[in-house]
């Protein structure tokens, strides 16, 4: 071998490993990822939030309103303790007023930026309008909030950077009709700027959704592991009774039936309390494997709706689904789209067809024959 050739050798050699990481930089900023998944959480952290905001609404005055307990002084004097007393202060006691005008007005306007999040009207400014309230919403119940009120405020702030209103909104059909009039019209369009311009402003938005959509992924990653960490330290969950007790607990039980028919089946509540632990600690690593990544999906949705349904946590249980759905591929969505239509279909084709006029059928006839 000449000197030459072995010269170029280690080139190819050395470039195969820059190439591939130079070809996964531009996949990253020309190619969002999930989109159909980032247009999901939209709808079902606008959807849930929505409906919080309904279920509260009997009691929103005694949780943020001038009639909880959380005064203005004791809400200023945790605002100064804990350090939050600084520019933004004014964003956080945003619902702190003694005037029900004000803090209704408050309350309809996150009623509504809610419903049109989850419609995906102007996404990405609603986005950002909606964030701005879960966060005033957030800091206000601080002394009663919940896992589920975290999570909302956490996959809210990703929310934020995501193109979650490419698909299965109103601005998807905005977009879409505005493209056929723009092919109705042979295809003219004024640009503001140049096409360089634009291609930046392009791969700054792919960049920016596709962070948002990885601090997604890693938060429900880290969720899940932290949970599997904090079980295996208690005494409970490593003998397999954790479940037990948690059947017998009262607050918990919303099937009272359900739940004794559990805690007397000790083999069954050891072997789900084991299960919910394994799950959680091997879900970052089975989560990206092509052909694990459903069963443990399927896994977790099933302890969600179970943590749902016995333990009368089901905004909690909806939240984590949510989330869940960032690691569903673009495949899966294309897939269950073409069950909806083909689920649709089935029923025009079974509809009774008019009876056609003898004269129509003759006419069919003739020609069917002369053809």
């Amino acid at each position: 071998m000449t000197v030459r050739a072995a010269l170029a050798l280690g080139r190819d050699a050395a470039g195969g490993p820059l190439r591939q990481v130079a070809a996964t930089a531009r996949k990253l900023t020309l190619q969002p990822l999930a989109p159909y998944s980032a247009a999901a959480i939209r709808i079902g952290l606008g959807g849930l939030y929505l409906i919080h905001l309904l279920r509260e609404s009997v009691r929103a005055d005694r949780l943020w309103g001038p009639g909880s307990p959380f005064t203005a002084d004791l809400f200023a004097q945790t605002l100064e303790a804990r350090g939050w007393d600084g520019p933004f202060s004014w964003w956080y006691s945003l619902l702190v007023t003694d005037s029900a005008l004000v803090f209704w007005a408050w309350y309809g306007l996150a009623v509504v930026l809610s419903a049109l999040l989850m419609l995906g009207w102007r996404t990405r400014a609603v986005s950002v309008l909606f964030w701005f309230l879960v966060v005033a919403f957030y800091i206000r119940g601080s002394m009663a909030n919940s896992g589920w009120a975290l999570l909302s405020l956490l996959f809210a702030n990703y929310l934020v950077f995501v193109a979650s209103g490419r698909h299965w909104s109103l601005d998807a059909r905005r977009r879409a009709r505005r493209a056929r009039r723009e092919k109705a019209a042979a295809g003219s369009r004024f640009v503001f700027w140049g096409e360089e311009t634009e291609e930046l402003r392009r791969r700054l938005v792919t960049v920016l959704h596709n962070g948002g959509m990885a601090m997604i992924a890693l938060q429900v990653m880290v969720i899940y592991g932290s949970a599997a960490m904090y079980k295996i330290q208690g005494e409970s969950w490593r003998n397999g009774t954790a479940l037990y007790y948690s059947m017998m607990y009262d607050d918990f039980s919303t099937f009272p039936e359900l739940s004794a028919w559990i805690a007397g089946h000790g083999t069954f509540a050891a072997l789900m309390a084991y299960v919910t632990v394994f799950s959680q600690m091997l879900f970052p690593a089975l989560v990206f494997n092509r052909r694990l990544k459903y069963c443990i999906l399927v896994v977790m949705l099933t302890t969600h709706i179970g943590i749902g349904l016995l333990m009368a946590l089901p905004m909690f249980s909806a939240i984590t689904i949510v989330g869940d759905l960032v690691f569903l591929p673009t495949t899966f969505w294309l897939a269950a789209s073409r069950l909806v239509r083909t689920a649709r279909a089935a029923p025009e084709d079974e509809k009774p067809r008019a009876p056609v006029p003898p004269a129509r059928e003759a006419a069919d006839a003739g020609v069917g024959s002369s053809a």
